[in-house]
């Protein structure tokens, strides 16, 4: 398995500081999730226009995969009926995920409104996502998946499943989002075997609940199962990123990158027995 972490933890840091931290602490990969306080990357310089190409050579040059580019699109229920501006969304961003040479963008599932249905908003998400995975192929970049994160009601394990199976697209495909599911109480190995066939990319955090949400924690500080996690998924032969999601930007009093991010290698490493500690 290989290392990243996404951007959404270290907001502030220009792209080539992102770029050199990485390289710095052992990284090899690293999730496009905002820069420079802009969550949005299209509206930065560094991923517009003619830029674009510098900067995929810049990560190139450093040895450094763009393990995927996130948007926030939510491809739910019409979207507060702004359906047609999140798929746009989504079609900007695997436009410039073929020029950066990302194998991946995120997307959301959103939320079910109340008075749908799951087997009506599985379905309608499903013809997104299916929607979505054939833009990415008319794009000529035939090997970008269209990744849809556990996350709002398309949590657990069993509902995305259901999903990809409605779907049945070979350009979509999932990121696991482990606190997420965990805290749903699914039980991890459940929740690995039913989305294993789908598997592109595992986002990583620790994390305790404090009685209203999961509060993060230090990789190990936390009581999100992460060796086993990472057992699972070596049982299933998983050799793709696990993601550092350190948010941030979200939760601004948690420590700085510069301490967690060296930390999750460390901790990483240790479960999976590469280096003592």
């Amino acid at each position: 398995m290989k290392l990243a972490f996404s951007t959404l933890g270290c907001p502030v840091w220009s792209l080539d500081k992102v770029i050199t931290m990485a390289s710095s602490y052992g990284f090899q990969g690293v999730e496009l999730r905002g820069i420079n306080s802009t969550l949005d990357i299209r509206q930065t310089p560094e991923f517009s226009g003619e830029r674009i190409a510098r900067t995929r050579q810049s990560f190139e040059n450093a040895g450094i995969d763009i393990v995927s580019v996130d948007s926030s699109a939510s491809l739910s229920w019409r979207e507060n009926d702004k359906i047609t501006q999140h798929r746009e969304e989504a079609k900007d961003y695997i436009t410039l995920a073929g020029k950066l040479g990302a194998p991946l963008v995120r997307v959301f599932g959103g939320f079910i409104p109340s008075g749908v249905t799951p087997a009506n908003a599985v379905n309608y998400l499903a013809d997104n996502l299916s929607q979505l995975g054939d833009f990415a192929q008319s794009t000529g970049e035939k090997n970008i998946f269209v990744a849809l994160e556990t996350h709002d009601s398309f949590l657990i394990g069993e509902m995305v499943s259901a999903v990809m199976k409605t779907t049945n697209h070979r350009s979509v495909g999932v990121i696991w989002d482990v606190s997420n599911c965990f805290w749903t109480g699914e039980p991890i190995e459940k929740t690995a075997e039913l989305l294993m066939p789908y598997l592109k990319l595992v986002h990583i955090k620790d994390s305790v609940w404090d009685g209203k949400k999961a509060r993060l924690t230090f990789v190990g500080d936390g009581d999100v199962p992460i060796p086993n996690v990472l057992k699972v998924l070596a049982k299933y032969g998983y050799q793709g990123y696990i993601s550092y999601e350190w948010e941030k930007v979200w939760q601004p009093d948690i420590p700085e990158p510069e301490q967690a991010f060296p930390q999750y290698v460390k901790m990483i490493k240790k479960y999976l027995g590469v280096t003592p500690v």
